[in-house]
């Protein structure tokens, strides 16, 4: 081991292994371990008079203390001789090549210089100081690197405590923050349930009036049937008279019923006004999804735009091959996209259109002949106009009178078994079918129909969510 191992094993020897500097104020425990009091001190904060060792873990009490003043005087001799003892040895160094004392430092090759070394022309032009010079600008530059580094310690020592600080404020901020997220909350449930009800109490109350309407309608229509039955009656009483009589009493019978058998019944529907659930749409649009038509199940009569996101009727058949995908005689065409479970929720819009039908398929539907809107394998709203009334229903309760809509939202929950149509422009429910058992991909599934004389042509588009 050479002189400069050995100072610094003695200063290793002479130091504090809590703090890492000299000893000040030793004591020495019973595994014969020494640390400067205050260190200990601080270390066995919060003990209840036995701690480990910092060295070894070995138990301590504090009856083991023992104050080391050989220590102690040892350690100050060290500290104050360390740096004589490093100043000696830089006279103890000698050039190799010219066995000269080096007593000058090149600041540009950071090396060591002998009187020879120092006049040679390598160096005519470097920073070359006399030994001692170098070392105390280098302890300056020492001291600075020294201080900066202490500075940052402390910056991160205090962004520490801040840290700390937040963490507790973190933990404090919690609880109102829940407590204030549920009152929110449940402001909005008591605004829903309030309108659910108004919802309920307005449908029983048009239940109410569409019943009075039929039973009004019932009643003059048995009127009318009663008029008529007493008609059946004097024409058979008169058709039992004899010739002249019969034709005698012919012209009165006629012309008293001629305004009875000119009337045509009228059959009273029941009429249902659609009322916006708040919050409804903005809810179901968390489920979007970007819904492209399948051009491999396309019906050759089927246009698709170039983006996939609108089809009409064109009657010309396309030239197309009759892959196992394709629809050949039922105008449909299915989405791309195939859904086994989760939620699910797309816009169409119908425009003008009056013929049309939207809504799910099995993936499995048969794609060859003719499709009944009935099917078991489609749950579909459908849409068609007869004379001036237009119709709207699902496929599986039946179509009822409504007025003509824009859009349309297709919702789906297929692990609740759970499908539903809506009018996106008064954000009200058209129709639903819940409790499906579900089985195999299902798929979205569009028809804008053969137009005729009663329906008007044009696209069925899926919206883009940019649009909506």
């Amino acid at each position: 081991m050479d002189a400069r191992d050995l100072i610094e094993s003695l200063k290793a020897d002479l130091t504090c292994s809590i703090c890492q500097s000299y000893f000040t104020d030793p004591v020495t425990i019973n595994c014969g371990h020494s640390f400067c009091t205050d260190c200990l001190l601080k270390y066995r904060e919060g003990t209840d008079g036995t701690f480990n060792c910092p060295e070894c873990r070995g138990i301590v009490k504090d009856s083991d203390l023992v104050p080391n003043r050989n220590l102690q005087n040892l350690s100050i001799t060290g500290k104050m001789l360390r740096p004589h003892l490093l100043q000696s040895m830089v006279g103890l160094t000698i050039c190799e090549q010219h066995g000269e004392k080096e007593k000058y430092y090149c600041e540009e090759d950071e090396v060591l210089l002998c009187d020879t070394c120092f006049l040679e022309l390598d160096h005519k032009h470097h920073t070359v100081l006399p030994l001692e010079m170098a070392a105390d600008k280098c302890k300056d530059k020492l001291q600075d690197t020294l201080n900066l580094i202490q500075r940052k310690e402390e910056e991160f020592k205090i962004a520490l405590q801040r840290i700390t600080n937040r963490e507790e404020l973190c933990k404090e901020d919690l609880h109102p923050l829940k407590q204030s997220v549920s009152s929110e909350y449940e402001k909005m449930h008591g605004f829903l349930w309030d309108e659910e009800q108004m919802h309920l109490d307005r449908l029983d109350q048009e239940y109410k009036d569409n019943m009075i309407k039929l039973e009004h309608n019932k009643h003059k229509i048995s009127g009318k049937i009663q008029d008529l039955e007493t008609m059946v009656l004097e024409v058979e009483d008169i058709l039992d008279k004899g010739p002249l009589e019969m034709l005698q009493d012919m012209k009165v019978i006629l012309k008293k019923n001629e305004e009875v058998l000119l009337q045509e019944p009228e059959v009273a529907s029941p009429s249902w006004a659609t009322s916006p659930i708040t919050g409804l749409r903005e809810m179901l649009m968390n489920f979007h999804r970007d819904i492209t038509l399948d051009p491999e199940s396309a019906n050759p009569h089927l246009i698709l735009s170039e983006d996939l996101k609108s089809v009409q009727y064109g009657d010309a058949r396309q030239d197309l091959p009759d892959n196992r995908e394709r629809f050949d005689y039922a105008l449909i065409v299915l989405g791309t996209q195939t859904f086994t479970s989760g939620k699910h929720y797309w816009e169409v819009k119908v425009g003008d259109k009056t013929e049309w039908e939207v809504g799910i398929s099995k993936e499995s539907i048969r794609r060859k002949g003719k499709l009944s809107s009935l099917s078991q394998d489609v749950w579909i709203l459908v849409s068609f106009k007869s004379g001036n009334d237009w119709f709207l229903g699902n496929s599986r309760d039946g179509l009822h009178l409504s007025q003509p809509i824009d859009k349309v939202g297709v919702f789906l929950d297929y692990d609740k078994g759970h499908i539903a149509f809506y009018d996106v422009i008064d954000k009200s429910l058209i129709s639903s079918l819940s409790h499906t058992a579900f089985e195999g991909p299902l798929r979205p599934y569009f028809s804008p129909c053969r137009p005729n004389e009663e329906s008007s042509p044009g696209s069925l588009i899926i919206c883009h969510k940019s649009d909506m």
